[in-house]
């Protein structure tokens, strides 16, 4: 299986989210204009996929500080498996700070801008459940990384 590295940000659309459980539901009154949100963002990542640098995690030493990130996990998707609990769907890294609080509606937004204002690449770490999507991914990673 191969995937074009753009395509990979459509493929996370068609991935479930933990917007989409009965838990996610309860704990977020929002789930269903936050997961329309996120869905809006891989879109306008893939709008400009040419400043997309995919990283394997959004710390500070991989990708410099002051700069821009999102993460998007599927549903379930764990950076560890010997950690029980799912990784959130969405996360934003805004100059260099972590917004833990920021919601997808208003990270959209600022996203928005940040591709009008600034000529900087954003950072993404896609989070696949699905092993195939994963290992694209960590292979796309790798290969950046070798270049």
């Amino acid at each position: 299986m191969s995937v074009n590295s753009k395509d990979l940000l459509m493929k996370m659309k068609e991935e479930a989210f933990v917007y989409d459980t009965s838990i996610g539901k309860a704990l977020n009154k929002k789930h269903d204009e936050d997961k329309q949100y996120v869905l809006k963002i891989l879109d306008l990542l893939h709008l400009n996929f040419d400043r997309v640098k995919y990283v394997e995690d959004l710390s500070s030493s991989n990708i410099g500080r002051g700069k821009w990130a999102v993460m998007i996990s599927a549903k379930f998707a764990m950076m560890d498996k010997r950690i029980p609990i799912p990784q959130v769907p969405f996360h934003i890294k805004i100059d260099g700070h972590n917004e833990l609080s920021m919601n997808a509606k208003s990270a959209y937004f600022m996203l928005i801008g940040f591709f009008q204002e600034l000529d900087d690449e954003i950072y993404v770490f896609l989070n696949f459940k699905n092993n195939d999507y994963r290992n694209e991914f960590k292979a796309l990673v790798k290969e950046a990384i070798e270049k």
